[in-house]
């Protein structure tokens, strides 16, 4: 197959965007070339990179799916039609290594997924995210009956709220500071919800809990001055999750907040924590991981639908970047048509 040339997103500076064109080569032995259909916007991590200062040209995205249209010729168990998810950039079409799961610069590589015939192309973008999701829930590890509270409802933190209502926790909270994100934490299976921006979200939490807190708190924000509301509105002797994106600093009250509650404080991040193949103490891989999630998906036992605010041509990627850098109201996931590329 000859080399083809498709439009890409580049982050050009801060706030500006740049829709250009890149050479995708024919593949190497090892790889597949794959046309992308879809992708989806991780508004927390790709707001960083959209926001920063850095004039370098930056390629963002890392949820496209789309059709294998050639294929290595040492590549085995892929064809030509096949749908694929890969953890690739928003550009019409890429090269993806197919080789046995391995760490390359510190980061770890897995053949891509095949999407089953029951999920949506749509649908399967949203694979990366499920993931940091089932692992923040997993991390928190709450317990059936157990109080759970959720700060943050964009997309990561109603997949939260969704993984965390399988444990059947009571009350399950949603804390939010958008009305329409707390009406689709409802639809995600939170059994409570509090706006943030009407009522004071501890107290709130407290009061819904008995008294005396909830006893596993996720925050799921980019905003770091969450975190000590989040203590606050834990039980004594529980967790507090981190499963967002926060950067930069915050004070916490290591006697009120922390020491006198006798708190867990959990970070997750997936990079390097995750074993390339299974064993007796850990079979959950990534690759076994999104085969649940989609498997669960087929079955409608994750909801990714009503989590879709804006459907669009990848030729309108300006508009929903400076969408997102405005704040989180007016939207929620935002996936690119790539079909007409």
């Amino acid at each position: 197959m000859p080399a083809i040339d498709v439009p890409r997103v580049s982050f050009v500076g801060s706030g500006r965007i740049s829709i250009d064109s890149v050479r995708v080569s024919d593949p190497a032995p090892n790889q597949i070339r794959v046309c992308t259909t879809q992708s989806l916007i991780s508004a927390g991590s790709e707001r960083n990179s959209f926001e920063s200062p850095d004039v370098e040209p930056r390629s963002p995205g890392y949820s496209s799916v789309g059709v294998v249209d050639a294929v290595g010729r040492q590549v085995a168990g892929y064809r030509e039609g096949d749908r694929v998810y890969a953890t690739s950039p928003h550009q019409g079409a890429h090269l993806v290594e197919v080789d046995s799961p391995r760490v390359v610069d510190r980061k770890e590589h897995y053949p891509p997924p095949r999407i089953p015939d029951s999920v949506t192309d749509v649908q399967a973008t949203f694979l990366s995210l499920c993931d940091v999701a089932l692992h923040g829930v997993r991390r928190g590890r709450p317990y059936i009956g157990d109080s759970v509270a959720v700060f943050g409802q964009g997309v990561v933190g109603q997949l939260v709220t969704q993984f965390a209502r399988m444990v059947t926790p009571y009350p399950l909270i949603a804390v939010d500071l958008v009305d329409e994100r707390l009406e689709l934490a409802r639809r995600s299976g939170a059994t409570h919800t509090v706006n943030a921006g009407r009522e004071d979200a501890v107290e709130r939490v407290i009061h819904l809990t008995g008294g005396e807190g909830a006893r596993v708190v996720f925050m799921v924000t980019r905003t770091p001055a969450i975190l000590p509301d989040c203590m606050r509105a834990t039980a004594a002797g529980g967790t507090v999750t981190l499963t967002g994106s926060p950067p930069g600093a915050v004070e916490i009250r290591l006697q009120e907040e922390l020491l006198r509650k006798e708190l867990t404080i959990t970070g997750t991040y997936q990079t390097r924590l995750y074993p390339l193949t299974a064993y007796h103490m850990q079979r959950w891989t990534r690759p076994a991981n999104r085969l649940y999630i989609y498997q669960l998906m087929g079955r409608g036992g994750v909801d990714v639908d009503h989590l879709v605010s804006h459907h669009v041509p990848y030729t309108e990627a300006q508009e929903m970047y400076a969408m997102i850098a405005r704040g989180p109201v007016g939207w929620t996931g935002i996936v690119l048509d790539w079909s007409d590329a």
